[in-house]
């Protein structure tokens, strides 16, 4: 009988860890006065396009003067002025009173689309929130590497006659991804992986 054996030892296994990170967002206040700069967020990690957003927000902004033209998160009007409850109007392509995220690198984004959030409603809702929305369907569509600091702003022309607030609190929620310094190295003398092969010939 002939044993024939093939050992393969010493072979370094490298088994990467996958894990999610996620950059908190704590309770924020968003004046109706934060047209042109606002609270800020920064980012412990790189943010991606395929990377989740869960927002809670409530509150009002008013954008004229005696608490008039109030409007909720999506930017439409909770609280009548030279627009009627339920009603929008748009400044820079999105609606006045809307809550914005973003900066000038990465540009400002409304977060909370008119149509589903009362537009047109007698009694659109104070209180918005979405739960793990993608970034890239907001308007973010390329990578933000950790450090980047984004703000929240009331969307506005103008500041002067401003008032009210929205709070806001969430969460961004990053892929899984590779960490290099999680890596499992199995080095030579832990694992052996070994092959056996036995013919047997007897002979006639």
């Amino acid at each position: 009988m002939r044993r024939f054996c093939l050992a393969v030892l010493g072979s370094a296994v490298l088994v990467p860890v996958l894990s999610a990170g996620t950059v908190p967002i704590p309770l924020t206040t968003v004046n109706g006065t934060d047209v042109f700069s606002g609270p800020t967020l920064t980012l412990s990690t790189t943010v991606l396009p395929t990377d989740l957003l869960t927002l809670n927000v409530s509150g009002q902004v008013f954008l004229q003067a005696g608490n008039t033209y109030g409007t909720n998160a999506a930017g439409v009007v909770t609280t009548a002025g030279t627009q009627p409850v339920g009603g929008t109007s748009l400044f820079g392509g999105m609606n006045f009173g809307a809550l914005l995220l973003g900066n000038l690198t990465f540009g400002f984004h409304q977060i909370f689309p008119a149509v589903s959030n009362g537009l047109g409603s007698g009694s659109p809702p104070s209180s918005l929130a979405i739960t793990n929305v993608l970034l890239s369907s907001l308007g973010f569509v390329s990578a933000m590497p950790a450090g980047t600091v984004l703000e929240f702003l009331a969307n506005d022309g103008n500041n002067f006659d401003n008032s009210g607030s929205f709070l806001v609190s969430g969460s961004i929620v990053t892929a899984d991804v590779p960490e290099p310094s999680s890596l499992l190295l199995i080095g030579a003398g832990l694992v052996g992986l070994v092959l056996f092969r036995t013919r047997v010939k007897q002979a006639s």
